[in-house]
């Protein structure tokens, strides 16, 4: 990827986190679930994290987006099913299973995407909490 690419992809990410995070804040847990993910990942792994969040957050096999765990899942999502990053095709609603279905090289190329996401996600999160929020 050329450096251009490269801060467009920076600036969408940037962009749409701080959209998420606008979204995510109202819910009580948000923040403090987006802190918790990046390690969650790096020591258990992509899917089996998400799948933590989509289990925590489901019914019925349906994400609800009223939990935190259900909006940070979604948010997620809509980023990895969004078509500027040219990594893998997600269909939306089938994150887990879509994950499941990736060779080594597009999981790890998804985990690096997903980490970067979560770092401005993360930003914006404790940017945007409420005072009685701040850590």
């Amino acid at each position: 990827m050329d450096e251009k690419t490269i801060n467009i992809l920076e600036s969408g990410r940037a962009k749409f986190a701080y959209e998420c995070a606008e979204k995510g804040v109202k819910l009580k847990e948000y923040k403090s679930y987006v802190k918790k993910l990046p390690m969650l990942i790096k020591t258990n792994g992509l899917a089996s994290a998400l799948c933590f969040y989509f289990a925590n957050s489901s019914t019925a096999g349906k994400v609800k987006i009223d939990k935190a765990y259900g909006l940070v899942y979604r948010h997620i999502e809509e980023w990895l099913s969004k078509d500027n990053k040219q990594l893998v095709t997600f269909e939306q609603d089938k994150l887990a299973k879509n994950l499941l279905e990736l060779d080594s090289y597009s999981y790890r190329a998804v985990t690096v995407e997903v980490l970067a996401f979560l770092t401005w996600l993360r930003r914006f999160a404790d940017g945007l909490a409420s005072d009685s929020d701040k850590d």
